[in-house]
């Protein structure tokens, strides 16, 4: 498995123990993305997200250390130290978990085992996963217009409000909003 190194990118999914639903409710999306900042943000850059029906999909980097430890002692939330990337995002897994065995009646894992990384190793390949993380829904059927579905980052680039995710340097990567939409719809052709 690799490891989540600092200053590299990765792309990050998992999705839910036998195929089962991680979202139950709309509600659970935006709580999704809450305890992803709660847990994260401090430990990840954020780029690209996709939360499906029963997986998810984030293109993230891992922040330096002296970034981490600048942001982890601002937040509020009662955390006893900083762990490792990876697990800061087991103790989002496990917190979400636990709010959706709650709201459901059920116990046990709501995850796969061990959350599935990719390294993202050159310009091209971050361009390239951006365009498949947000093309998701189209190639699931569970929309027909990326600008409308509403758990992906990609209406998030569409706008100026504001937002957790990395949206300058995504930008630039595609050498502005035109070529980002431009590559999105290459994409599209291509399904």
């Amino acid at each position: 498995m690799i490891k989540l190194e600092p200053n590299r990118y990765y792309h990050i999914y998992n999705r839910g123990n036998n195929r089962e639903k991680l979202f139950y409710t709309e509600a659970n999306y935006g709580y999704f993305l809450t305890k992803f900042r709660q847990h994260c943000l401090h430990v990840l850059e954020t780029y690209a997200y996709c939360l499906m029906g029963n997986h998810f999909h984030f293109l993230v980097s891992i922040r330096s250390e002296k970034e981490q430890q600048a942001l982890f002692e601002g937040r509020s939330l009662n955390t006893r130290k900083l762990r490792s990337p990876s697990k800061h995002i087991a103790h989002f897994f496990s917190s979400y978990t636990q709010s959706i065995n709650k709201q459901e009646g059920r116990v046990g894992s709501l995850f796969q085992k061990n959350f599935k990384r990719k390294e993202i190793d050159s310009e091209d390949y971050f361009r390239q996963t951006i365009v498949y993380i947000h093309l998701n829904p189209l190639k699931h059927g569970f929309s027909d217009d990326i600008k409308a579905y509403p758990y992906s980052s990609y209406p998030v680039y569409l706008n100026s409000e504001e937002t957790f995710l990395n949206r300058e340097k995504t930008l630039d990567l595609f050498g502005g909003i035109k070529n980002f939409n431009v590559a999105h719809k290459n994409g599209i052709a291509l399904l």
